[in-house]
């Protein structure tokens, strides 16, 4: 199994809530497929990042150190979506059509057209 970006987020989902229930709230996960995905993500690491408490859950020292991480990498990727391609400018998305019924085509260019007015049509 390859680390992921949902694996970082599932982390600090847990250090935040502090424990795995209140956790798998936030995530839409239920309790059980929580705890099932942070074994696998601790068994990726070779490592236990939470201990157990009477009161939920906290991250070991090693743990700590991965959420730092863990932290950094996911406010990247963020950045990385909000920012535009290139000079902002999107490339022109062109849709080609061809038909053998002319009245079927013109329908059809009028719906898209109302609905993607950013297609240019040919």
């Amino acid at each position: 199994m390859d680390l992921e970006l949902r694996h970082l987020r599932t982390l600090c989902a847990i250090a935040d809530a502090g424990s795995l229930g209140r956790a798998a709230v936030l995530l839409k996960y239920s309790q059980p497929a929580m705890s099932t995905q942070l074994r696998r993500i601790e068994r990726l690491f070779g490592e236990d990042l939470f201990v157990r408490t009477a009161s939920g859950v906290e991250p070991t020292q090693y743990g700590l150190e991965v959420l730092t991480q863990a932290r950094d990498i996911l406010a990247r990727a963020d950045a990385i979506r909000r920012r535009p391609a290139g000079d902002g400018v999107k490339a022109p998305r062109v849709l080609r059509l061809a038909a053998t019924n002319s009245p079927v085509l013109s329908g059809m260019v009028v719906r898209i057209r109302s609905r993607r007015p950013d297609l240019t049509l040919t």
